[in-house]
């Protein structure tokens, strides 16, 4: 946290806390959020260090590094089991940092020398937002989901979110919020006290007209701008925490410290620039919707589901394929006068006696071809039993699982628009032996995740190994990539697509996976590592190209669909 003062004569600090009135516990006073529950005078011979108790919603974010705590950002408590902060504050390099690596500290007021009050909270859950991008900022909001209640005191209180009906940035422009943190000072030292400044909120044109070039990237309908171009202004260290302003004796959270203009002079910030904050009330649905289902993350509560016995700091591709992604699922179709077996697509089994595939692969255009059974447990098409190697190094024999479907249950809306909602459902004559290890459900978020990297894995159409089973790692991209691209070829992609790009170093290694291969991410959720599916692959260009970009369906926009299929038919 920069200020003019701290500038020059922090060393002179000194303060006293004299209490002005007696306070009852909390129990007799219940809790609500934006109350401070002590209420200090506060006398500071020089500089901007806040009053201990000031700010109990403040949250210290620290990461685990070997044996020590490294402090990274700022963020608040909004409720007992979250705190918000800012989603770049959740990797480190583009790799997301895994939730048992955070400690958040609440109640914290000397970072360096914390008090009896002071209580340290582990994290079971990080949950970006799914359109955050790094090349803009836009969308820098996230949510850590706490392992235990957080229990409220003196020190530690929840903020109050910005009201819907108070939306109007024209209703703060006019005033100044407080923004508080343990960011860089004057001399580029991290503060140890927790410090606190007041900054001003001003309009775009302000923000774009102070540095054109730089704003006119960050800024955004979800963001805005603030500061006072006086060297008093949050700085590296700062990021994630809130700012806040004070409503009808309550206060409340307007904005999340996302980013700033570097200083031309060091590798730091320009205090004397404005700083971009996220808007909280444009995420209020998607913060409250996120808290409703908080402990809830496997749509359809299976407790075998997606387990990866891999430790979180495992690259994907170092681990081995056979039995990694045992939900895989093999369409076996049959021609009208031929016992010959034809494998045209894929898809993941998401529950015992359910397999989730692209609608086109079930559609009436295969006329020659029937759907009789799917094929779950497979590895080398060309090998029964299959024989490999765990990650433990013990060797396991495999066989096939060969169910014959009993329904084929289409999206309603399949191909309305064309190419859209291309989803379906496969219901099994009888359930899936999930004991095997080789035959386990893939997990259907309840939520729509963001990360960096996904992996889809399947059998691909053609090429020397087609018979066996592969994966690729795809980055996903802005959606009006794909537009853009595809509309050349008359093809539109909506909201229910996933844009997403391959990266890779042969040739060989380029051709297209079958129809409906999953696109999948591992989550650690409650102290467990779970494969979550993102996708299905829908369509992608004729030929092979390298960085070729490819479609997948969306699986979280049908979860719903999903749901209500699932409960009726099983």
């Amino acid at each position: 946290m920069r200020s003019k003062t701290i500038c020059t004569v922090f060393s002179l600090v000194s303060f006293v806390l004299l209490r002005l009135a007696d306070y009852h516990c909390l129990a007799d006073k219940g809790v609500s959020c934006g109350q401070r529950q002590l209420t200090y005078l506060g006398l500071i011979t020089s500089g901007y260090a806040a009053n201990e108790a000031d700010w109990p919603w403040h949250a210290a974010i620290f990461k685990r590094v070997a044996k020590k705590e490294i402090y990274i950002c700022g963020g608040t408590i909004i409720s007992e089991n979250f705190i918000l902060t800012a989603a770049h504050c959740t990797s480190v390099f583009r790799a997301l940092i895994a939730p048992d690596d955070f400690v958040i500290k609440l109640g914290l007021h000397n970072k360096s020398h914390p008090y009896d009050h002071t209580t340290n909270y582990n994290i079971v859950e990080v949950i970006r937002h799914v359109s955050f991008n790094t090349n803009n900022m836009n969308h820098d909001i996230a949510l850590l989901r706490t392992e235990e209640d957080i229990v409220y005191s003196d020190y530690i209180q929840p903020i109050c979110l910005w009201p819907q009906e108070r939306s109007g940035l024209n209703q703060v422009l006019s005033t100044s919020g407080y923004v508080v943190g343990w960011g860089l000072g004057d001399e580029s030292k991290p503060k140890d006290i927790l410090q606190e400044a007041t900054l001003s909120v001003v309009n775009h044109a302000t923000c774009l007209k102070s540095k054109p070039h730089h704003f006119q990237k960050l800024l955004s309908d979800s963001n805005y701008c603030a500061g006072n171009r006086n060297k008093t202004n949050v700085c590296d260290g700062d990021s994630g925490g809130g700012m806040f302003f004070k409503l009808d004796n309550s206060w409340y959270i307007r904005g999340l410290v996302s980013t700033g203009a570097r200083s031309e002079f060091s590798s730091h910030c320009d205090p004397e620039q404005y700083v971009v904050f996220t808007d909280i009330p444009y995420y209020l649905k998607w913060i409250h919707g996120h808290q409703q289902i908080a402990k809830k993350r496997n749509l359809l509560d299976l407790g075998n589901c997606g387990l990866d016995e891999h430790s979180s700091t495992t690259d994907e591709m170092d681990k081995p394929v056979y039995l990694q992604y045992p939900w895989m699922a093999i369409l076996e179709f049959k021609g009208d006068l031929s016992t010959t077996v034809h494998v045209f697509c894929n898809g993941a089994l998401i529950h015992p006696k359910f397999v989730l595939t692209v609608g086109h692969c079930v559609d009436s255009s295969l006329k020659k071809y029937q759907l009789k059974s799917v094929r779950l447990g497979e590895y080398n098409q060309k090998t029964n039993p299959d024989v490999g190697k765990r990650s433990n190094g013990k060797e396991v024999t495999t066989n096939i699982q060969s169910i014959d479907v009993e329904k084929v249950i289409k999206h309603p809306d399949f191909n309305r628009p064309q190419y859209d909602n291309n989803i379906a459902l496969l219901k099994l004559k009888f359930p899936a032996d999930t004991d095997r290890p080789n035959v386990k459900p893939i997990c259907i978020p309840t939520l729509e995740d963001h990360n960096e990297q996904y992996i889809v894995s399947g059998w691909k159409r053609v090429g020397r190994e087609a018979h066996v089973l592969t994966r690729d790692s795809v980055l996903v991209e802005d959606p009006n990539t794909c537009k853009a691209i595809y509309k050349k070829f008359k093809v539109n992609t909506s909201e229910n697509h996933i844009c997403g790009t391959y990266y890779q170093e042969e040739i060989q290694q380029c051709f297209h996976f079958m129809s409906g291969a999953p696109m999948q991410y591992v989550k650690r959720v409650d102290r467990k590592n779970r494969y979550f599916l993102k996708g299905l692959f829908s369509f992608g260009f004729p030929g092979c190209k390298l960085n070729y970009t490819d479609v997948f369906t969306s699986v979280n926009k049908y979860t719903g669909w999903i749901s209500n299929v699932v409960d009726q038919e099983k």
